[in-house]
């Protein structure tokens, strides 16, 4: 067996940018266990997660893409996760990064969108948003809930997002289109020539060709 050593996230980030290929194996796991990094995800310390590169799924509406990534052991992205995947890809630009960041914001030509893990209900006065496929639920307190068309600040949103992963009430101006939360709606981030767009008012019937999920899974 090759010798172990240990590295910190620091590393982790040079090797990703430079498009190493590596493996962790976590010292209180079982012999033989590890966990590899491959060119077709992203880790993002911050989170301890892998992060697919590219959308898949295409076509599939917010419970069928559930239950796919469910049949392969993985989950969908939560807003903060996918905000501080975001973050990864842009405070880190290698040629990779800055290709997957440019696929997921920038503003051009096709449409691309990907649902996020996020369901919104109002319950009285009180907004809540759930997550893990409607697994888990908390209060919505401090989120921004009026549409900004546009917009916020697409930085400001990634440096400090709410608990929830949504932008706060006081976010600075900008660019992006946001779309606060509709009761029964979910959550999709999308780009096309017209604009980029963070947005909570879509429902889980919705089905289209272009919109894809983006698998994650645990480090």
């Amino acid at each position: 067996m090759s010798p172990l050593i240990r590295i910190d996230d620091k590393t982790l980030e040079g090797l990703n940018q430079l498009g190493v290929r590596y493996s962790l194996i976590n010292e209180s796991m079982p012999e033989g266990t590890e966990k590899t990094s491959t060119s077709d995800f992203v880790y993002v310390p911050a989170t301890g997660l892998y992060v697919a590169r590219e959308r898949s799924h295409k076509g599939l509406n917010w419970n069928e893409s559930h239950e796919a990534l469910s049949q392969e052991g993985a989950r969908m992205i939560t807003i903060p996760e996918f905000a501080e995947f975001l973050k990864y890809l842009k405070g880190n630009p290698s040629a990779e990064n800055t290709e997957t960041y440019n696929d997921v914001t920038q503003v051009r030509s096709p449409w691309r969108a990907e649902w996020l893990d996020a369901c919104f209900e109002k319950r009285g006065r009180q907004w809540n948003i759930s997550t893990g496929n409607r697994s888990k639920t908390e209060k919505l307190e401090g989120a921004l809930m009026k549409d900004r068309t546009p917009g916020i600040s697409i930085d400001s949103w990634l440096e400090n997002p709410d608990s929830s992963g949504l932008p706060r009430q006081d976010i600075d101006k900008g660019d992006l289109y946001y779309w606060s939360p509709r009761d029964g709606a979910v959550a999709r981030f999308d780009a096309d020539s017209d604009g980029t767009g963070l947005g909570c008012d879509w429902y889980p019937s919705y089905g289209y060709s272009v919109l894809g999920v983006r698998p994650v899974k645990t480090a």
